[in-house]
């Protein structure tokens, strides 16, 4: 009876110890890491979490986890598994012998004493990413925003934004890929985007309460406003033959915000989908693009989640001619925005994603599902999603990335290797 009490009282000292060990100090909250993946090859991932936290005014005192753990989920069943723990300070953990091409799932759970917290969830997809090259850059904080590169693949439309400067409006500017001159083609403008033609180029100008929405022709450098109004506009494109302009309407309240078309040769004007802006989104769309093979306009627009911030964007589209009937493009719990179909293969749709732990480039197969990391851009190159232009040229991607001290460069990415081409 003494050895059964005396296993006893070592069973509960041991729990004691467990679950009390290293107690949080009163006024202290546990540290919620966020996690983030690098891909180190075609079969290992990095997994990095930091303790940073963001906060507002006063920010409450943080302590580190005694340790974690590192859970798993393979996107091919939905069972989770602990795969390994750290210790306190150890914020790193190389995942190998993963299989290349198959969804993956990661989170971090940080525990200390009877606390547990857990960061976001990565999806990675191994694979061997491809190189990129830099086709120019802006120095001095003017940001490259927006770039599209032209249907026959030799001159990029861009516009520049001075950062900080909400008084200065954006330019418009082209730039010629054999030449490399850069030229000035509209003193107030943003959004540029390409006719199929590639003869004409749509872009907003405007100012804060108030936009119109023109038209740039090449050939003669003739600019052409079509509609003016005291509500912001956002992401032109041209729809079917180049005859209409889609465009997303915010009328900053006035409840008719959503999906316009415009008809070019009749000057007629219609929304034609509604779409309800969720407060507090600053930015309520992300990127439009049109496919003429599909017929289908694809957006990022914001929908209510389970997340921190209450919403994220999803990608989505419509039929024009019956633009009742919604798309699901890609819905996730992470925000993927900036869409753009690919003119030669109109299955696939490159886009921005956070589901690495921060914006990258992602290609995903419309018919088969798949999805395919392009970039892994760290640190001294990020892609800002809110001032993004992603276009194709042949198996080419372009992307604008903001770089180190206010510099912002335009990148050219070779994706025929991770399309099998």
């Amino acid at each position: 009876m003494k050895n059964i009490a005396l296993l006893l009282l070592s069973i509960l000292i041991f729990s004691s110890c467990n679950n009390f060990d290293d107690p949080i100090p009163g006024g202290s909250t546990l540290e919620t890491p966020i996690l983030t993946s690098k891909l180190m090859g075609a079969d290992k991932v990095l997994l990095t979490w930091t303790s940073e936290q963001i906060c507002t005014g006063s920010c409450p005192s943080f302590v580190p986890a005694t340790y974690y753990e590192i859970w798993t989920k393979s996107l091919t069943t939905t069972t989770n598994y602990k795969l390994a723990e750290t210790q306190a300070g150890e914020m790193s953990f190389l995942v190998e012998g993963l299989e290349p091409g198959v969804k993956q799932e990661f989170h971090v759970i940080a525990k200390r004493a009877n606390v547990s917290n857990k960061t976001n969830r990565v999806m990675v997809v191994p694979n061997e990413l491809p190189a990129h090259e830099v086709i120019f850059g802006k120095q001095q904080f003017e940001y490259i925003t927006n770039p599209q590169v032209s249907p026959n693949g030799q001159t990029i439309a861009y516009s520049v934004s001075e950062a900080g400067s909400t008084a200065k409006p954006q330019q418009v500017f082209l730039y010629d890929l054999k030449s490399k001159a850069h030229s000035l083609i509209a003193e107030n403008g943003k959004y540029p985007s390409w006719s199929a033609s590639g003869e004409a180029l749509l872009f907003v100008s405007g100012s804060e309460n108030s936009s119109s929405t023109k038209e740039y022709n090449v050939a003669s450098g003739n600019v052409k406003e079509y509609v003016s109004n005291s509500f912001q506009s956002y992401f032109p494109v041209f729809g079917a033959a180049d005859t209409t302009m889609l465009y997303f309407l915010d009328s900053l309240g006035e409840g008719d915000s959503g999906i316009v078309q415009f008809e070019l040769r009749k000057d007629t004007l219609r929304l034609i989908r509604q779409e309800e802006i969720m407060e507090n989104v600053q930015i309520p769309l992300l990127g439009m693009n049109y496919s003429a093979e599909e017929n289908t306009l694809a957006y990022s627009l914001t929908f209510p989640k389970e997340t921190i911030p209450g919403f994220s964007y999803d990608l989505v589209g419509i039929d024009p001619g019956s633009p009742s009937a919604l798309r699901n493009l890609e819905v996730s719990e992470w925000n993927d925005s900036n869409p753009s179909f690919s003119r030669e293969d109109s299955d696939l749709l490159a886009f921005v994603s956070d589901r690495s732990g921060v914006a990258q480039v992602w290609i995903k197969n419309l018919t088969s599902g798949q999805l395919v990391q392009v970039t892994d851009l760290k640190e001294s190159e990020r892609i800002n999603s809110g001032i993004a232009g992603l276009s194709w040229d042949d198996n080419n991607l372009y992307v604008n990335v903001q770089g180190a001290q206010g510099s912002t460069g335009l990148i050219r990415i070779d994706v025929s290797s991770l399309l099998g081409n």
